[in-house]
């Protein structure tokens, strides 16, 4: 917990920002920079407002220092929560619990909460009883700003863009998020301002031993595919100078070489991609880094450009691959063709950058044969470089306002209508023989959770085994 002042002129105020945990309680490793919420406070900051800051994972779990924190709580004109993910349960979870607790300690100040997951819910999703005073969808900088404004004169907050509330009468209301995203260098201060040593992981997502931080310079994607929840949120992003610089600080105040950049679509900017990587060759060859992109815009890259990532720096990159049948890539919206994705993972492979392949199954008119065609693509993968390459298999879950995601849960129609119940019903989810994906017919929802629980992370897992005896049972598991 810490209080921060703006440096550059008196303070207008002061406003809470709070991160609710949304990994397990049980976990050691930190989960990371919680980076979207960061750009919130750093809004904050620039405006002119006293930021009373709290992780709930270091100020709550790890040590309590709630008591500490409300006591800073006088004369904050409203608190934020702010969820950092799109991982729903969690976080969701523990935002109620921290709403509560804020209201007992403080129960006429303003608590809002907002963030990644609560922009995709539709607004009649959040008429639910809860110690939230106010939710406000999309990103939070400027209409928060705005309802601060509002909150500090005693005006009426109906022209907040995003914000899902009650009036007088009781009644929910809810205005569309803006349209335009707002990202400047001014929301980066917090990165500058807080200690992130509580924050340094060990590998992350490089999956090594050495000291590692998430940050994103740049929100949102550009690609709007008909499946995915990040199509509703707009993208801005800043240049390479801002994120090398931030790089470098952060490199000579921890210590750390590797960076994760959290963003969903790095590489929509080709341009700004191979800048980096010319800084960070030309300036700092220390440091590696690993990026998000689509097989869409890593295919239009040269050799040399490859040649320029790598030795700038580039480690490893996660590919939105999805599927490898025709038709399905048409189906859900995705640009690429099939064989850009073994073309990119060839380029990568031959200069020591890993790629990360995503695909997804489960699909709303997904068929069988969709599906082999994803397996042979994984085989060919495979077959390219197994100790080279990192899988990732996951279900497809349906988003509400994506255009797959309305025709799937049209087939669902015992679906929660309401988050705590909705949240109520996550449960079911882990029984695996629970019918959960009512839009494929029974057999082939079967054959989604075999291959994505055990069929294929047993097939390409890159896991090592001292024991002889058990690496030939391995090989043997892995060739059927």
């Amino acid at each position: 917990m810490i209080v921060l002042a703006p440096e550059s002129r008196p303070a207008i105020g002061r406003v809470a920002l709070l991160v609710p945990r949304w990994t397990d309680a049980c976990e050691r490793e930190p989960q990371g920079v919680p980076f979207r919420s960061f750009t919130l406070g750093g809004a904050f900051l620039a405006a002119g407002y006293e930021v009373v800051f709290f992780d709930q994972e270091h100020d709550l779990d790890r040590r309590d220092r709630f008591d500490e924190f409300t006591d800073e709580l006088d004369g904050c004109l409203a608190a934020f929560i702010w969820l950092n993910e799109m991982y729903p349960s969690n976080q969701c979870h523990n935002l109620d619990r921290l709403a509560a607790r804020l209201k007992r300690s403080r129960p006429a100040m303003p608590v809002i909460a907002g963030g990644e997951f609560l922009t995709v819910c539709p607004p009649d999703f959040l008429d639910v009883e809860t110690p939230v005073d106010f939710f406000l969808r999309g990103y939070g900088e400027a209409p928060g700003l705005r309802l601060l404004e509002r909150l500090a004169a005693g005006l009426a907050v109906d022209d907040v863009p995003g914000l899902v509330w009650r009036d007088r009468a009781g009644v929910l209301r809810h205005n569309p998020p803006p349209a335009e995203p707002d990202f400047v260098p001014e929301y980066l201060a917090l990165y500058r301002r807080l200690d992130l040593s509580c924050y340094v992981q060990t590998g992350g997502v490089f999956g090594n031993d050495r000291p590692t931080l998430t940050l994103a310079t740049g929100r949102g994607c550009t690609k709007g595919c008909r499946f995915c929840a990040w199509s509703r949120h707009p993208s801005r992003i800043l240049g390479a100078t801002e994120t090398f610089e931030l790089m470098v600080d952060l490199r000579d105040r921890y210590g750390v070489l590797q960076f994760h950049l959290g963003e969903l679509d790095f590489f929509m900017s080709p341009t700004r991609a191979l800048a980096l990587a010319r800084l960070i060759k030309e300036r700092a060859p220390d440091l590696v880094w690993f990026a998000l992109g689509s097989p869409i815009d890593l295919v239009k890259l040269s050799d040399a450009d490859w040649d320029l990532l790598r030795d700038g720096g580039l480690r490893k990159v996660e590919m939105g691959s999805e599927s490898a049948s025709p038709d399905l890539l048409r189906h859900i919206g995705k640009r690429h063709v099939a064989e850009d994705i073994f073309v990119v993972s060839r380029q990568m492979i031959s200069r020591g950058i890993v790629p990360m392949q995503n695909f997804l199954f489960g699909f709303p008119g997904e068929t069988h044969a969709d599906r082999r065609d994803s397996l042979r693509m994984i085989e060919r993968l495979a077959r390219l470089s197994i100790e080279c390459h990192h899988f990732t298999y996951r279900y497809y879950q349906p988003v509400w306002g994506t255009g797959l995601g309305d025709l799937a849960l049209a087939h669902d129609v015992d679906r929660p209508r309401r988050l705590d119940a909705w949240l109520a019903d996550r449960a079911r989810y882990v029984d695996e023989s629970a019918r959960t994906m009512p839009w494929l017919p029974v057999a082939d929802e079967r054959e989604v959770k075999e291959l994505v629980n055990f069929v294929l992370p047993l097939a390409t897992s890159r896991q090592v085994f001292r024991s002889r005896f058990r690496r030939l049972l391995y090989a043997l598991l892995r060739a059927a």
